[in-house]
């Protein structure tokens, strides 16, 4: 499944690049067939009879699966002239003193096993190593169970900042020991003095952030490599193809979710709890008070007028087309995988006093998203509000240099191995940006202001995409620049000016960085 998004990624990429009016429309075609087949899911049958709700549903995913079709067939001339992915082209890709580390989740197979049921063992992990020159090496890391578990400890320490305090770093980093010791002390031993990596992982290892794994002397590995993520080695030879921005950077930020006061009994957050999530099951999409200050900052760096309040819609963001950058700074969500719904609820996609919990969900590309204006009250403008990855993967970001997701969880989706994680992250690669920015976890909406005017600041001065981020991070794990007020819930002493330094890795940690890892050189557009 993974190599068949890949090569309908190629596809799109080739009539994007064609840019005649027949592909175009195709293309829009596509993009709507997709955004409708997402609202009718969400949404699910309501008051509509369940016979009539899934003929419908069927009636679109054929829809989509002819269009998707109609791009491969009018695509067949590209790919026949695509040159094959070989070791040797990754190779070439490398810069010099790189290497990649792909992490593949695998069972091994006994041919001599008397059942089928026996033939295939319990799942491992191995990870390849490849360089700029000679031959790709492996080590074996044991068997995933154990270290998947491992993951949900290390995702559950850092999603928590609690107090903040050495104690508890020192019991984040004891985690974070742990999983190293799995994952990276065997393969530091192939990587020698190779310090930047390309890292492709697998299955739970998506999930979490390597920068904050610790080694055998302390120290995290942010400290001394450099991480730059991909959803494969063959992302390496896309980003060789690097198209032309048509449009200067876009920034959405602060949606008016509703201007209506909540329900009574519904949840909501308030400002001393500002994180840029939901969990939908019965909350309504609160304002976060950060995103309007990073908003302004940044519209003054990219020198744009960003696009927040009301005019933050669904719709505008569908029509972007090849912004330089886009940034979008508002709630996130990530559904997990879900059963079919029960009389006691199940865990959906809930907007009080808009609609009812979703039905079950299938699709991976539909249990990640982004709420913009109108999410709280049916949408605006013919658009539900939400913007799935389905959907998102549909956007026309062909020369879009840089997609930074300033919100929640952006980075995670389903995991399925060999397929590396759907969602936004991947939703993204496929719509054909060239990198990202987004989280893994719910992150202060304080912090995320800052950590991102930090990290603009420093593209703006010519560093690469990759370095910037981890210089920023860099900064607030050693205390420098960036201070939360005590007035955070569960962070810091209350009591007016007290401060407390962002060392923790459930600060600086939640971002991670994929694809293009170079200088964009200036991101501001042009006045």
């Amino acid at each position: 499944k993974g190599r068949a998004l890949d090569a309908m990624s190629d596809q799109i990429e080739a009539l994007r690049r064609r840019a005649n009016p027949e592909d175009g429309a195709l293309l829009g075609q596509l993009a709507a067939a997709r955004s409708e087949l997402a609202n009718l899911k969400l949404k699910g049958p309501g008051q509509t009879p369940r016979t009539r709700f899934e003929s419908e549903t069927a009636r679109l995913e054929a829809e989509v699966e002819r269009l998707e079709a109609s791009v491969s067939s009018r695509s067949a001339e590209f790919n026949a002239q695509s040159r094959p992915v070989t070791l040797e082209r990754v190779q070439a890709a490398l810069p010099t003193d790189a290497a990649l580390v792909d992490i593949v989740s695998y069972k091994p197979f006994d041919a001599k096993a008397r059942s089928e049921v026996e033939r295939f063992g319990a799942a491992r992990y191995v990870a390849y190593v490849l360089g700029p020159r000679g031959d790709p090496r492996f080590v074996e890391l044991g068997e995933a169970g154990p270290i998947d578990a491992n993951v949900e400890k290390l995702r559950a320490a850092l999603r928590s900042a609690g107090g903040g305090g050495a104690d508890e770093i020192a019991r984040v980093k004891q985690t974070a020991r742990v999983l190293d010791e799995q994952l990276m002390r065997p393969v530091r031993g192939l990587l020698g003095a190779t310090r930047r990596i390309f890292l492709a992982p697998d299955g739970a290892l998506n999930l979490i952030p390597f920068a904050a794994l610790v080694d055998e002397r302390g120290r995290y590995l942010v400290e001394d490599y450099t991480i730059t993520y991909l959803t494969s080695g063959r992302d390496l030879l896309r980003l060789q193809l690097a198209g032309e921005s048509r449009q200067p950077p876009l920034v959405f930020a602060d949606p008016l979710f509703d201007t209506r006061q909540p329900p009574a009994g519904s949840s909501s957050r308030g400002a001393d709890d500002a994180r840029r999530s939901a969990d939908m099951t019965g909350m309504r999409f609160t304002p976060l008070p950060g995103t309007a200050g990073e908003a302004k900052t940044l519209g003054s760096i990219l020198n744009v007028t960003p696009l927040t309040q009301a005019q933050a819609t669904e719709t505008e963001l569908k029509k972007v087309a090849s912004p330089r950058v886009l940034h979008i700074a508002t709630h996130g969500f990530f559904l997990p995988d879900q059963q079919q719904e029960s009389a006691k609820g199940a865990r959906g996609l809930v907007l009080s006093g808009a609609r009812t919990s979703a039905p079950f969900v299938e699709n991976p590309l539909l249990r990640s998203g982004l709420a913009l204006a109108g999410a709280n009250a049916g949408g605006t403008g013919g658009e539900d509000g939400i913007l799935t990855a389905l959907e998102a993967a549909g956007l026309n970001l062909w020369g879009t240099k840089l997609v930074v997701l300033s919100a929640c969880e952006t980075g995670l989706g389903k995991v399925s191995n060999g397929d590396g994680v759907y969602g936004l992250r991947r939703a993204l690669v496929l719509a054909g940006s060239e990198s990202q920015v987004m989280s893994l976890w719910q992150v202060s909406d304080e912090a995320t202001r800052d950590l991102m005017v930090a990290y603009y600041k420093r593209l703006q001065a010519g560093e690469g995409r990759t370095e910037a981020l981890r210089q920023v991070q860099l900064e607030m794990l050693r205390g420098q620049g960036h201070r939360a007020s005590g007035s955070q819930r569960g962070l810091g002493v209350e009591g007016a000016g007290a401060t407390t330094a962002r060392s923790h890795p459930y600060f600086w940690a939640a971002f991670i960085q994929s694809g293009d890892w170079r200088s964009m050189g200036s991101v501001a557009g042009k006045k």
